[in-house]
């Protein structure tokens, strides 16, 4: 990558003046980003040298642990933003010992646009589905500014982390299975409005209503982690393909949060009756809000009634 110059248009003057204080960034005739010309505000971060830091993270942990990394690598056309996911097979988690494993992994995300820091981050893929899952959880996620030279003690640090800590993941999931939603409606509004699905996947209600008979047991008491996995099904099979891969990371960060709220498990009350009480008044008060589903503004008002809300 290599930094250029900036200019400016002056519509008054009709002519092209340098803006000092912008510097642009080339990879061969492609601009990649403009940037503050000032070293102390941006700090380029090779996309090649984030590469190289991961796979040495990586190899270093083979010292102690058997597995086969593998994953992909992806850019934006523009090669604004970039993504590096990739999962240990031989290393996984089993919540509740059922024949359902996840693979887990790290995902690591960059661009030099100027609205990107670099970002690591605890992955998963199901090994039943290829569902995936992006956990940003404190303890298992870094992340550096373009204020800084990027640091490759960063990139072992998430390696290590994420493998010594994927047993806190497991037991979350345990516990999401033991707590059951008070009905599917509860659930098609988690779906739907907070995490906002019907953006980032092809189709609409219809598409998540039969998921969601796939993969709930019991489609009237659903529980959160099959919650969840009705997300992460439609996030990984069936998203919008005009989408730039950034924004479907940004819709999995949103799915992560029914795992994972400020460092703990969610007060799923909580987060059940804010949910409610956002919709209805999006329905009653936005004069273009759009039921997902037919006769959902009745449903919502009879959930407001049942959960004592005022809305």
């Amino acid at each position: 990558m290599e930094e250029g110059k900036t200019f400016g248009y002056h519509p008054g003057r009709d002519k092209w003046n340098q803006a000092g204080y912008k510097n642009s960034w080339w990879v061969g005739d492609l601009l990649v980003g403009i940037t503050s010309s000032n070293d102390n505000r941006f700090v380029p971060h090779e996309f090649s040298d984030i590469t190289e830091y991961t796979a040495d993270a990586v190899e270093a942990l083979k010292e102690e642990y058997d597995f086969n990394f593998t994953g992909e690598l992806e850019t934006s056309n523009n090669y604004h933003r970039y993504t590096n996911e990739g999962v240990f097979e031989g290393l996984e988690i089993n919540p509740g010992e059922t024949d359902d494993p996840s693979t887990i992994g790290l995902k690591i995300t960059s661009g030099n646009d100027g609205r990107k820091a670099t970002e690591g981050s605890y992955f998963e893929e199901r090994q039943v589905c290829s569902n995936g899952l992006t956990l940003p959880v404190g303890q298992m996620s870094v992340r550096q500014t373009h204020h800084d030279e990027l640091d490759p003690t960063m990139f072992h640090q998430l390696a290590r982390s994420v493998v010594e800590n994927s047993e806190m993941v497991e037991e979350r999931y345990d516990q999401m299975k033991e707590i059951e939603l008070d009905s599917e409606w509860v659930a098609f509004e988690f779906l739907e409005h907070r995490l906002d699905l019907p953006f980032y996947i092809n189709g609409g209600h219809g598409d998540i209503a039969m998921t969601y008979n796939d993969v709930v047991e019991e489609p009237s008491s659903p529980t959160v982690y099959e919650t969840l996995q009705v997300a992460t099904e439609q996030l990984t099979h069936n998203s919008r393909n005009d989408l730039p891969r950034h924004v479907i990371n940004t819709a999995q960060e949103k799915a992560s949060q029914l795992v994972d709220l400020n460092g703990e498990l969610p007060d799923y009350d909580e987060m059940v009756k804010n949910t409610i009480e956002d919709r209805a008044y999006q329905l009653r008060n936005i004069d273009d809000a759009e039921e997902y589903w037919e006769g959902e503004e009745e449903t919502i008002n009879e959930l407001v009634e049942e959960y004592g809300l005022q809305a």
